[in-house]
């Protein structure tokens, strides 16, 4: 988010648009922000709150008042506002493509055991962002058998916490699955699934792949790009946030004159991996 607000901050001022912001740390700062910019009289509001349930009632709010409104992240499904960004349903079909052929190149196609992790209760506009992956998958040529494999979901909250017993859990009750597809949902818990995997010896069976490419990832990937060794780790999404200034602009500036503009624009990341970290 730092990186999204850095490059549309920069556009805006390379451009000579005015723009100002506010931070919402939740649902009560979200109504403060709001009312303060239209206050301010603001021609459009851009609102990158992590929180669909959240976001969403201000966008019906500020199009039933005849405010140009557009999320920033998600696919908005609010009839007359605009939408920027990775949808969850984009990254679980991105997660699935890329699972495909990955596990065609390391294990010849083979999966005994599909595990996802997500804070499905949470946050449960966020589940496709996993499971999505898996129906991708499934639909896949070659991978229609893994409608009879098992498929794990460990809801993780929203922190930490509980993610690493019940990592270790599925190993334990599992100890013949070989290929193990494990997909969660941000790169926050992926550190503590790799380090259990590696306590319990089963660093070889799980292939784990996350979202947000974060300095955590590129550090521990980077190593394992040097050495040549096999990463559990093994991929994680880079939504290109710094670039996310220029192309919102763009739309931002179809949409204030009055051109026809697509309610929703999706934005396609990167795969990273120990082969095109560098």
């Amino acid at each position: 988010w730092k990186e999204v607000l850095d490059s549309f901050t920069a556009a805006c001022e390379e451009a000579g648009v005015e723009m100002i912001y506010q931070i919402a740390e939740d649902s009560a700062g979200m109504r403060s922000a709001y009312d303060s910019l239209l206050a301010q009289q603001c021609d459009i509001i851009v609102d990158g709150y992590a929180l669909e349930e959240v976001a969403n009632a201000y966008a019906e709010e500020a199009v039933a008042s005849g405010v140009p409104f557009m999320t920033v992240s998600f696919e908005c499904p609010v009839e007359g506002a605009y939408s920027y960004g990775t949808s969850n349903d984009g990254l679980g079909e991105f997660f699935g493509n890329f699972a495909a052929e990955a596990v065609e190149e390391e294990w010849g196609g083979e999966i005994d055991l599909i595990v996802t992790a997500n804070a499905y209760n949470a946050v449960p506009a966020m589940a496709p962002r996993t499971d999505n992956a898996v129906e991708t998958l499934m639909n896949t040529p070659g991978y229609e058998y893994l409608k009879d494999v098992e498929w794990v979901k460990i809801d993780t909250g929203m922190d930490t916490s509980t993610i690493g017993a019940n990592t270790a859990s599925m190993l334990t009750s599992h100890p013949d699955a070989e290929h193990i597809l494990y997909i969660t949902c941000t790169d926050t818990f992926a550190p503590v699934i790799t380090n259990t995997v590696q306590d319990a010896g089963a660093s070889d069976r799980v292939m784990l792949l996350s979202c947000d490419c974060t300095e955590t990832f590129i550090n521990h990937i980077k190593e394992y790009a040097d050495s040549g060794e096999y990463s559990t780790w093994y991929g994680s999404i880079d939504l290109q946030t710094s670039t996310y200034g220029e192309k919102l602009l763009a739309k931002i500036d179809a949409i204030m004159k009055g051109e026809e503009v697509e309610a929703y624009t999706e934005h396609s990341g990167v795969m990273v991996t120990a082969e095109n970290v560098y």
